[in-house]
């Protein structure tokens, strides 16, 4: 089992015991119920689960205190879609690579005799200013979350 499941098992039996032990073929089992005749077995003991931060009602909370939680909010959902936005820029900006990469395959007119057509540097250009322009977006909205930081 995974320390996922661990934490599963432990956040879902508070009170519950759970035990470690190696199977027959050497795998660390964790489990609820230990097996018996298994002398690796170890009981693991949980820490207790820390409450979770509840805000507090809104109706004792003061003028100053609202314009805080408020201004807070503001400033997460803010950072939320600034870091969304680089995300986004990232995968614009390997798309035009990808495709600058694969624009510099010859295709067919991109010669003439043994020269390279103009249409090729052309589109190689375009293709190259894609990724200049994906770039630039990329540092503005990595600017953009670094100064909400």
């Amino acid at each position: 089992m995974t320390v996922a499941t661990l934490a599963l098992l432990a956040s879902s039996a508070l009170a519950q015991a759970v035990y470690r032990y190696k199977d027959s073929q050497g795998n660390t089992v964790y489990t609820d119920k230990p097996p018996a005749g298994n002398d690796t077995v170890q009981r693991l003991e949980t820490p207790p689960q820390p409450a979770r931060a509840v805000p507090p009602p809104a109706r004792g909370q003061s003028d100053a205190e609202k314009r805080l939680r408020e201004a807070a909010n503001r400033r997460t959902a803010d950072l939320d879609r600034a870091a969304q936005d680089v995300v986004d820029a990232f995968d614009a900006l390997r798309a035009a690579q990808a495709r600058r990469d694969e624009g510099a395959e010859l295709q067919d007119g991109d010669r003439s005799g043994r020269y390279l057509s103009r249409q090729y540097f052309q589109r190689r250009q375009a293709l190259e200013l894609d990724v200049q322009a994906a770039q630039a977006r990329l540092d503005e909205a990595m600017a953009r979350r670094n100064a909400l930081r």
